[in-house]
């Protein structure tokens, strides 16, 4: 691979560790958008543990990619079971907690699936990033819409808090689709 080829991999792995970069920043950011502790460690339990096995699953751990379907199985069932608590202690704020988990989730798998050369990874890059973006979208006109008569600091740094990772993101993800669409056009990367 050319100098230029490699321009472009760095590209492509400054988006990536953008994304991973917007997962922290949203993790900790979740907590203003929430704004409830119960409700924010419920959202912890279910997010780290997909945030972990995705990075083993990266790291190819053999325990962890030989297991991985029985292990995601059991995160699944948590996850469900964690969501239905939060529908139980708290039904008012279950739509947005869900929202919350989802973007989440969705941010998650982006972030992971970011520099796959598989075509159906690529498509699971694109649409979660994707899904992510919409969900974010909605949670700022949400918060922009209920609170439009409020005009305190602490309205306006929430709104700052779910845009940041949100402008953030996309900026990633363009850096990795533009660097490979380049890749392509030079003959540099073939999907797999």
């Amino acid at each position: 691979m050319g100098f230029q080829g490699k321009k472009e991999g760095i590209r492509r792995l400054k988006g990536s560790m953008m994304l991973l970069l917007v997962i922290f920043m949203s993790i900790f950011f979740d907590y203003f958008i929430l704004n409830n502790p119960f409700l924010y460690l419920l959202f912890i339990l279910i997010c780290i543990p997909p945030f972990i096995l995705s990075i083993f699953l990266k790291l190819e751990q053999d325990f962890i990619v030989k297991h991985s379907p029985k292990i995601l199985a059991i995160i699944a069932i948590i996850i469900i079971s964690l969501v239905i608590i939060a529908n139980i202690f708290i039904p008012s704020l279950t739509f947005l907690f869900a929202l919350v988990v989802s973007s989440n989730l969705l941010l998650i798998s982006c972030w992971h699936f970011s520099l796959s050369l598989y075509k159906k990874h690529r498509l699971i890059f694109i649409y979660s990033g994707s899904g992510y973006c919409i969900i974010i979208l909605f949670l700022w006109f949400a918060h922009l819409i209920l609170n439009i008569f409020t005009y305190s600091m602490l309205f306006y740094h929430l709104l700052a808090a779910i845009l940041l990772p949100l402008l953030l993101a996309l900026i990633g993800m363009l850096l990795i689709v533009v660097a490979e669409l380049s890749m392509k056009k030079k003959g540099l990367l073939n999907y797999i």
